[in-house]
């Protein structure tokens, strides 16, 4: 945390003088009118937010910019409903949770490329999903709910889709040919420093944009705790992207992508040491490597018989590679522990979606078509060793389990998925019905090498050949250019996992193992939604009822019991019969120059949701799903938008619904946090942002980072978010290289 009052006080006076200063500038200048925001999520196809018959949200780069948004954890800060999730000090932003469904349940696409799913097994190895710079983003928009008609197998419970910048979009902020652009950004709460870069060029028919993004950092501050009492870490991270774009006098374009990322994180976990089963552990280091290669093209088209279609390939290389490094002290002698895991996922797929406009008598049809194939190749291992650091001998047995292993066999999956969906406007267009289908095809092939089949020699293999078919019916009537209702169905479906299939894992010094389950059946989910909305320039509002219910949602190595043949205490994947979740959210935005002329510049927003999740065949909370949560913020902007500033408050409430059937939980208390953030274009090529977040220093925790620890768990101090801390960005962006 910072030392204060000495640097807080300065940046904080910093703030209010911007203000002040930003406050006098050409007040009386005209407006620029706010639009109805654009949404791709919803039907495939570029739509007005205020006709969509679902709940999305939309954050642009601009909403990036004024949140001084560094990472994929602040874009996502304001948002109720949506929750990262962050596994210990070591590992970092794993996964991100939509209405209590997260994991590998929602769907993350960047640039209509799917990112890879994440995979954790034990202490030591886990492996996330890697996003998208945020400097990178044009746009993020967010759909909430079973979206499997559209996005296949993975989005049970939502999609996340990104796209980046395309070189006309960066060169048309310009009056020439030419963009660049240099930002740099300093942060308090984990002391890290980034800096990126982007330049555009289009030449006639040609377009070219490069982007640049290096990050260096250290550990993430806690309120609960002294820096001192941190786990030290180290991190850097690279990212690179090159894009090439080529249109036609007709409008077509064809584009390609060639994006390089990767992560370096070394950590010295001292918060374990002496607990549980680190009780003899005197020394844990971690040294963590992510990389990401992805190379796309693309084309998209128009034609007399197709209004826009586009065609899609890609290819995606990941690779984590974790390395562990334990010193345990005696009994029986000092030992010294290497631990290597690693997964390699492979990914290639091809996609068609069309879209056309029809008229057939008095209904006027919106169709949106496509075709997707996706394989995934898979390969995990953990290897390593011990060395008694008195005699020198060296072991390739670690807590009983020889090295090298596979917690599941190399495999191989295929998804094939097809959908058709039409927007039918019906009479005089108030009335819209969104019938859609898809059907999707999922095979899995596990392929044992003599690793794995050394390691399980009676393991019997299942290859799974599922089949599913998800409808979705929606309907929406404008009561009058403003407003609306509506009304949706959903169906969502997620074939049963490799890792859940196919587990094997066993550590017989701690007697206890996870075991496959052949015969898991297929994740499904009937949602139901109901909407009122408003929308007007500069005002909205959108208040949700939703109701969804799982059936056979799959828990990954549930605690089943101790095998009465063996002693072993085992673990293995599980479906729940039933499970339901429901709640109700709002969000609310106010141009308060409707009240009075002299708050022309100053913007109201809420957005709050309230949610309840239940295991129907026990009765119990459902431990995925966080607290009520609302999030109030006041802006503030110049007639020229020289100068902005927001006030944000988010306020949580206390987790209070928590199943202990398995032990005692950590409940979360109640927090309010406040944050401010202004931006000065003090000249047309160059911006200053500030911002100070955690005002009052609140020590505060998010659910879906310790819901699942102990009230004892030494880590949970550690989780707690940063403390009082400061951001500055410096940005530069000129017209001409």
């Amino acid at each position: 945390m910072l030392p204060f009052p000495t640097l807080t006080q300065g940046i904080t006076r910093m703030l209010l003088a911007l203000t002040l200063l930003g406050c006098t500038q050409l007040m009386a200048e005209e407006r620029p009118l706010v639009l109805d925001p654009i949404t791709v999520v919803a039907s495939k196809r570029p739509v007005p937010l205020s006709e969509v018959a679902g709940q999305i949200s939309v954050i642009t780069a601009g909403d990036i910019r004024t949140s001084m948004s560094g990472t994929l954890d602040d874009v996502l800060r304001y948002e109720p409903g949506v929750d990262v999730t962050t596994d210990g000090s070591r590992f970092g932003s794993e996964s991100i949770t939509l209405r209590g469904i997260g994991g590998n349940r929602v769907a993350i696409e960047v640039d209509g490329v799917p990112v890879r799913n994440g995979f954790a097994i034990g202490s030591y190895a886990n492996a996330g999903r890697t996003m998208v710079e945020t400097d990178r983003i044009k746009r993020l928009e967010i759909l909430y709910g079973p979206a499997s008609t559209l996005y296949g197998s993975d989005a049970l419970g939502g999609v996340l889709a990104f796209t980046t910048w395309n070189p006309a979009d960066l060169v048309g902020r310009t009056n020439g040919n030419r963009y660049a652009s240099l930002n740099g950004t300093t942060d308090s709460a984990d002391q890290s420093f980034a800096l990126s870069g982007q330049a555009a060029l289009l030449q006639g028919p040609h377009g070219l944009l490069f982007s640049v993004t290096a990050r260096d950092g250290h550990e993430l501050d806690s309120a609960a705790v002294d820096d001192e009492a941190l786990d030290p870490q180290d991190w850097s991270t690279r990212d690179y992207a090159l894009r090439y774009t080529y249109t036609s006098n007709y409008g077509d374009q064809f584009r390609i992508g060639v994006d390089h990322f990767e992560r370096q994180t070394r950590t010295d976990v001292q918060s374990l040491l002496g607990y549980g089963r680190f009780a003899r552990t005197t020394l844990l280091l971690g040294d963590d490597m992510d990389k990401r290669q992805q190379f796309l093209a693309d084309y998209s088209f128009g034609r007399s018989w197709l209004d826009s279609g586009v065609v899609r390939a890609f290819l995606v290389n990941n690779q984590t590679h974790q390395n562990t490094i334990e010193e345990r002290a005696p009994p029986p002698a000092p030992t010294r522990a290497t631990r290597d895991f690693d997964l390699d996922t492979r990914q290639w797929g091809l996609e068609f979606t069309g879209l056309s406009e029809r008229s057939w008598g008095s209904t006027d049809h919106a169709i949106s078509t496509g075709i997707e194939l996706l394989v995934t190749d898979l390969e995990q291992l953990r290897d390593g060793f011990e060395e008694n650091l008195i005699t020198g001998e060296i072991s390739d047995m670690l807590l009983g389990e020889t090295l090298p292993t596979r917690d599941f066999p190399n495999s191989t999956t295929r998804e094939l998925g097809v959908f058709l969906q039409d927007e039918i406007s019906l009479g005089t267009g108030r009335w819209t019905l969104t019938p859609a289908l898809r059907f999707e095809h999922y095979e899995l092939d596990p392929q044992p090498d003599p690793i794995y089949a050394g390691a399980f020699p009676d393991a019997e293999l299942v290859s799974l050949s599922e089949q599913g078919l998800t409808p979705r019916l929606a309907l929406r009537y404008a009561l009058n250019d403003n407003w609306s209702v509506y009304g949706q169905y959903a169906e969502g479906f997620r074939a049963p996992p490799v890792e859940d299939v196919n587990i094997g894992f066993e550590l017989p010094r701690l007697r206890f193992r996870a075991i496959p389950n052949p015969d898991l059946d297929s994740e499904t989910s009937q949602g139901y939604e109901l909407g009122l909305r408003y929308f007007s320039a500069g005002n909205s509002l959108s208040l949700t009822w939703f109701d969804t219910r799982f059936e056979d949602l799959i828990e990954s190595r549930a605690r089943i019991g101790i095998d009465p043949a063996s002693g072993f205490l085992e673990f293995q994947s599980r479906n729940i019969d039933q499970a339901r979740i429901r709640g109700v959210d709002l969000r609310f935005e106010q141009g308060l120059e409707a009240l009075n002329d002299a708050l022309d510049g100053w913007v109201f927003s809420l957005a709050a949701m309230w949610s309840r999740g239940d295991n129907e065949s026990n009765g119990q909370p459902l431990n995925t799903i966080s607290p009520p949560q609302a999030v109030t913020r006041l802006s503030w902007e110049s007639a020229n938008s020289a100068f902005s500033a927001t006030f944000s408050t988010i306020f949580t409430a206390r987790q209070d619904r928590v199943d202990s059937t398995d032990g005692e939980r950590f409940e979360t208390p109640s927090s309010i946090v406040l944050d401010l953030t202004t931006l000065w274009q003090f000249h047309p090529s160059v911006s200053l942002s500030a911002g100070i977040f955690n005002l009052t220093d609140q020590t505060y925790w998010r659910w879906q980072d310790v819901g699942r620890l102990d009230p004892t768990d030494p880590m949970i101090p550690l989780l707690a978010m940063p403390g009082r801390s400061v951001r500055i960005s410096l940005s530069f962006a000129t017209g001409s290289l």
